[in-house]
């Protein structure tokens, strides 16, 4: 084919000219909308905000948002995926008199290379609201309009908030939410007058999300955080009272804080906050770094702390305790902190209590590093790309209708692409039902539109569950090259049991840690997959109700993947960044939410090297959410998983009988062979845990690691909150029994093919598969390099592991090892690490 150049003398006009955003041909579609006039994308100014800084913009934003009968703005509706939007701000400073109002599915957006200012007026009043843009408002009742843990599909990037001339109390912006949510590259504004409490970000609900390349100029609090579990990366506060208010969670992970001339840097003071998470930060000028109500005599595991490469300059105090200073730092001179644990520890067997810094419990992985600091990377936005570059799906003959079938179209795309260079593939808003794999070859960049561009896999093709196919491939096995893809989501329709949704094989070049910055890693941001409970997937309430009076078969139109994700043998050298691979628990355009039974195999499946997985999670498979296999440099940052809902009817691994061993499929039938019951759970003479309240064990695993090096998880919530629908097991009361088992470490020697393992309540007996487990158990080198060793030395390390639901915390090599009532902490049972 021959090969196109966008001439790259081209960009030198790209000074004069809009973002690409402002300017692109907008074709997007809500493909299951029936308003067929309904409009993706829309311009605050075409709807008159005039963002001169002396008009109010207040209501022609709010209409932008608003328009085209969406949902929010009352209780009418609790989430939708047929009414998506990108809200765009040119340039300007938009003054508002009240709370902009945010809808479900909105992705608010400014232009990166002048970024807009939403300024609140000295006569600005809320109605309800709390920030100057409100993503879900109190209603009359007291509740938010959305449930925090089912608010999804929203972005905020590229605006600057100024609160600096309103009186009293406000926030920047008001955001609870859950998994794919972001905000990104944002600054805040903030009033620090003393008889003013400003606030940048109030988050005090939901379940996850990503927070990056934020910064915050005074206020009372820079910002207020509490929510189940969040990853936040490259957060600065300056002159702040208090940079962060930790006001609860199960676990949080923070990387990269920058805190400058504040009085305390993060207050996790409150007996709600379950484990902190401090990676390659630094704080200067601060009287107190971080404040916890954990004192010398803590009867529980709340107020687990993990700290690695933080610097204090100029610091006093680094830790604040209730009896005084826990750690102290030099008034007028630097504190090198390499590593610090505080809470619970199993090195491997415990639990001890521990505080010190110990630094064989802090090797240092430096093939995931650059420049000394786990490496990072934030989602590209192309802002000196010009218009031209960007290479419409629809332009390429796809309909995105949900109807036709674009593989052809998608597939002609993508391979002009890697033939263009300087080009990116762009997907309109829309779905695009294919019928055959579709290929991302090596030197392609992709974007979505509105985190609702949607590859669709469907038909026969996908729906083997002996053959599996993958929907969307990444580089050929054995490929290496380089790509960047974002705002992408990959599901299926109907049944589609042998669907790998999406097989990633490329990899990448990539240089030293020195280099990385010369030769990065691949890239995937805010790339999901989504199977079932939306419009349009034919795996609804209708389709696929939830059964929990009955014993369940699952029906083959249910049944609706094989893999979510999977990065292949030999392949890595890959960033990920706020993915999420859901099963859907519920419908999404139901009113009441109400839950369904979906079956799909496997979560995520890791097998290459040198990867790395931040503020990731993993929802609802069959088998399990996570699992690494012979893999090599890993780093983990906050991993969050559920078990399905469903289990154990049927238990685990139905409806998916046929094991492959060659990928490492969990043997439930013979690994649960292993388990020690008993009336209570208690420690054995050898450091083994007996397990009390009958739990079941064939449940899906939150995270496998088999035979593994150098893997790093700096934060994972492990959650089962449900027996066949029933939340009760998950309760301090029940015993936390919902599952006897969440999280396996050990070598693991592979089978050659399939075996068939059924339960023994599914039948008399079943072959057991091809695992041969290793009864030496591995040494434990810290190893300060790059990869080696073999499957009997894995080199795991776990920090502030929470889990919910689950009597075992750890299970190492078939051994249980820490009991959910030796490390009660807050709705979540925390421990501080893991050393295997």
């Amino acid at each position: 084919m021959r090969l196109k150049v966008i001439v790259l003398a081209a960009l030198a006009s790209v000074a004069s000219a809009a973002y690409w955003m402002e300017e692109i041909q907008h074709q997007g579609v809500a493909s299951f909308n029936p308003d067929k006039s309904y409009h993706v994308f829309r311009n605050v100014k075409d709807y008159g905000a005039k963002g001169d800084g002396v008009t109010d913009d207040t209501i022609a934003i709010n209409n932008a948002i608003s328009s085209g009968d969406r949902c929010g703005g009352g209780p009418f509706c609790n989430g939708t995926t047929t009414t998506p939007a990108v809200v765009y701000f040119p340039a300007g400073t938009y003054l508002i008199t009240t709370n902009i109002i945010n809808y479900y599915y909105t992705q608010i957006i400014g232009d990166p290379t002048s970024m807009p200012v939403i300024k609140g007026s000295p006569d600005f009043q809320s109605y309800g609201g709390i920030g100057l843009i409100d993503s879900d408002p109190y209603l009359n009742s007291g509740t938010l309009q959305f449930r925090a843990t089912n608010v999804f599909f929203r972005q905020i990037r590229n605006l600057i908030f100024d609160t600096t001339d309103v009186p009293g109390t406000v926030a920047g912006l008001h955001w609870p939410s859950s998994q794919a949510t972001s905000i990104q590259n944002c600054v805040f504004k903030l009033s620090s007058r003393p008889e003013d409490d400003h606030t940048g970000i109030f988050i005090e609900e939901g379940s996850g999300g990503m927070l990056a390349d934020l910064v915050f100029y005074g206020g009372k609090q820079g910002a207020q955080f509490g929510n189940q579990q969040y990853t936040m990366r490259n957060l600065t506060f300056y002159g702040s009272k208090t940079a962060i208010m930790q006001l609860w969670n199960w676990g949080w992970t923070y990387k990269s804080l920058n805190i400058y001339d504040c009085e305390v840097g993060i207050n996790m003071s409150s007996n709600a906050v379950g484990s902190v998470t401090l990676l390659d930060s630094r704080f200067v000028n601060v009287q107190t770094a971080m404040t916890t109500f954990r004192g010398a005599t803590s009867i529980n595991s709340t107020g687990s702390l993990v700290i690695e490469n933080v610097d204090y300059i100029n610091v006093p105090i680094v830790l604040q305790g209730p009896e005084g200073p826990i750690l102290l730092g030099n008034p007028s001179g630097l504190v090198h902190d390499a590593g610090y644990a505080r809470g619970n520890t199993y090195t491997p067997n415990g639990p001890r209590e521990y505080e010190d810094r110990d630094q064989a419990y802090f090797p240092q992985p430096t093939t995931l590093k650059q420049d000394g600091k786990f490496y990072e990377r934030s989602k590209p936005q192309y802002e000196t790309y010009p218009t031209w570059a960007f290479l419409s799906a629809r332009s390429y003959g796809a309909a995105g209708d949900g109807v036709t079938d674009d593989t052809a179209a998608l597939n002609h795309l993508f391979q002009t692409a890697g033939h263009t260079l300087g080009s990116v593939a762009y997907l309109d808003a829309g779905y695009y039902k294919v019928t055959d794999t579709v290929h991302i070859p090596g030197g392609v960049r992709v974007v979505g539109e509105a985190m609702a561009a949607v590859i669709l896999g469907a038909g026969p093709k996908f729906s083997d569950i002996n053959n599996p196919q993958p929907v969307l491939q990444i580089g050929n096995m054995g490929e290496a090259g380089y790509v960047e893809v974002s705002d992408i989501i990959v599901s299926t329709q109907g049944g589609t049991a042998g669907a790998v949704l999406i097989q990633y094989n490329l990899n990448s070049p990539a240089g030293s840690s020195s280099t990385l910055a010369e030769m990065p890693p691949s890239g995937l941001w805010d790339v999901h997959t989504r199977i079932g409970g939306f419009a349009g997937s034919n795996l609804q309430l209708t389709d696929c109700p939830k059964t929990p009076g009955a014993v369940v078969h699952a029906d083959v139109n249910c049944i609706a993947a094989w893999l979510s994700f999977h990065v292949t043998k030999g392949a890595g050298n890959l960033y990920m960044e706020n993915n999420w691979f859901w099963v859907a628990d519920h419908d999404i355009e139901d009113f009441n939410n109400t839950q369904i039974s979906i079956f799909a195999g496997r979560g995520v499946l890791i097998e290459g090297e040198r990867v790395w997985l931040v503020g990731t999670a993993s929802e609802h498979h069959t088998l399990y959410q996570y699992q690494l296999l012979n893999a090599t440099d890993v780093f983990m940052g906050q991993a969050q998983t559920e078990t399905p809902y469903y289990q154990p009817n049927p238990p685990a691994p139905l409806p998916f009988t046929r094991i492959d061993t060659t990928l490492g499929d969990p043997d439930f039938h013979t690994d649960c062979q292993s388990v020690q019951y008993g009336a209570n759970t208690t420690i054995n003479s050898d450091g083994s845990l007996t397990l009390g309240g009958n739990p079941k064990c064939e449940m899906a695993w939150g995270l496998r690691i088999l035979g593994s090096q150098n893997v790093v998880v700096f934060g994972a919530g492990l959650y089962s909150f449900f027996n066949n629908y029933n939340v009760d097991c998950s309760t301090l009361r029940s015993g936390e029994n919902c599952q006897a088992r969440i999280f396996w470490a050990g070598p693991l020697n592979l089978g050659s093919g399939f075996s068939t393992s059924v339960p023994p309540r599914e039948a008399e007996s079943g072959k057991t598969g091809k695992f041969v487990m290793s009864s030496k158990p591995p040494s434990h080198r810290n190893k300060t390099s790059g990869s080696s060793g073999n499957a009997a030395d894995p080199w795991v390390q776990i920090y502030n592991l929470n889990t919910v639901g689950s009597v075992s915390m750890i299970t190492r090599d078939g051994k249980d090892l820490a009991g959910w009532n030796q490390n009660l902490a807050t709705f979540a049972n925390t421990l501080a690490l893991f050393h295997y």
